[in-house]
């Protein structure tokens, strides 16, 4: 649709005010709320949020990486909250950090309401962009999650920044984009290392796009050069504590072990030895052995219901609900769950009518695969809604399509009643 000038500045102005709205109201809910939203205490870390504030502390006061245990090094996560936490800790001190880091999770939500802009505008328009900007800012889970000490507000950015850049390199073929794609990439692996997944989206759309194998292979080897450099210190760490090559983490047996339970439920019981061991790394193996001798017998017993679970029945779990754990900021979990299926419904109506259109361009195969890709690579693991939520402001992009169509048929249903046709 052709926006005009005066349309655009007013669009410009309406992005501007939800942000200042959005930061206003984050702020309050932060600075009202304070360590009531911790998951954890800070007495028992019983929690991830609060390990990993200890594991910050632990980094600056000993120079040691850890996480379950402080007295020993860690390979159960990747570092990259823990750096971010230890930066606010160096500046701020102990507890300051924890405010301090909210307010950074606020200023990165609000770079993430840019980001669905500028991906919503290229993909589809600049109404749709900000209709999808307003649906992300009055998504309650987007309030709750600046209050958390986790890595998701943070590996969000990194992801909506990486699938930007994604698509200003695949149209525009320039190395500079290709150089900084695989910059935000490398350190969202520092996140997530489910994200090392990513450059099969790149490469179906490659395909897809009849890319040169020439192209590919240059496009492919700078990125992996980024890459290697980037995470080197980390594989060195890991060698010099280990012994061993660890390119991410020893940590996925566990939630490898639980996925193998149909619908979580352990009320059967393991079925198999469960073994423990005071070394964490032999730990992980002996889950990593426990799951597989899990899916070797209950898997043979029962082999559609357990395709059926590692299929639909986790990719179930893995959207069914709002990444809002707690109603710690006061408001109930129905309207978080109400905005939630509106966003899952309107994208999926809306992505299903864009491929029914055959209007499928290279930024929407973009969004679209990235999405599968991200919920494919879960399906081994435990899956729950928290890591559903970086794929969110996805969804609301398609979403905003939806609600600017509807719009669009609206206004033209009214003209048409004046006009009498």
């Amino acid at each position: 649709m052709f926006i005009t000038y005066k349309e655009n500045k007013r669009i410009k102005f309406g992005l501007i005010l939800l942000e200042i709205s959005f930061t206003i109201v984050a702020l309050i809910s932060i600075f009202k709320h304070g360590n009531s939203t911790l998951l954890g205490s800070l007495e028992s870390f019983d929690n991830d949020d609060v390990k990993y504030i200890r594991s910050a502390w632990d980094l600056v006061g000993n120079g040691m990486f850890s996480y379950e245990d402080i007295s020993k090094p860690t390979v159960y996560i990747m570092p990259g909250l823990t750096f971010i936490l230890s930066f606010f800790v160096i500046i701020f001190g102990k507890f300051q950090t924890i405010m301090a880091f909210r307010i950074f999770q606020v200023v990165l939500q609000i770079c993430s309401l840019n980001l669905i802009f500028l991906i919503g505008k290229k993909v589809f328009n600049e109404k749709a962009a900000l209709i999808a900007c307003i649906i992300d800012s009055i998504y309650i889970v987007e309030i709750y999650s600046s209050n958390l000490i986790l890595m998701e507000v943070t590996f969000k950015f990194l992801f909506l920044l990486l699938i930007c850049l994604s698509i200003r390199a695949l149209e525009s073929k320039k190395i500079k984009y290709y150089a900084l794609a695989g910059i935000v990439w490398s350190l969202s692996c520092l996140f997530k290392p489910t994200i090392a997944a990513y450059p099969l989206v790149i490469f179906v759309v490659w395909i897809k796009a009849r890319y040169k194998m020439k192209e590919m292979v240059k496009y492919a080897s700078i990125v992996v050069i980024i890459f290697c450099i980037i995470m080197s210190p980390w594989w060195v760490r890991n060698y010099n504590n280990f012994n061993m090559f660890i390119p991410f983490t020893k940590s996925s047996g566990n939630p490898f072990l639980q996925g193998t339970f149909i619908n979580y439920n352990q009320d059967k019981g393991w079925g198999v030895e469960y073994r423990r061991s005071e070394d964490s790394i032999q730990n992980d193996e002996y889950e990593v052995e426990e799951g597989i001798e899990r899916l070797n017998i209950y898997g043979k017993e029962e082999p559609f219901k357990f395709v059926y679970w590692y299929t639909i029945g986790k990719t179930f779990y893995f959207w069914y609900e709002p990444f809002y754990w707690t109603q710690s900021i006061g408001i109930k979990n129905l309207l978080a769950f109400i905005e939630h299926y509106f966003i899952l419904i309107t994208a999926i109506i809306s992505i299903r009518n864009v491929v029914k259109e055959k209007n499928f361009t290279l930024g929407k195969q973009v969004i679209t695969l990235s999405i599968i890709t991200m919920n494919a690579v879960y399906l081994p693991y435990f899956t729950c809604s928290r890591y559903a939520y970086p794929l969110m402001p996805l969804m609301i992009i398609f979403s905003g399509n939806y609600v600017y169509h509807k719009m669009c048929k609206y206004r033209e249903s009214k003209i048409r009643k004046r006009q009498g046709v």
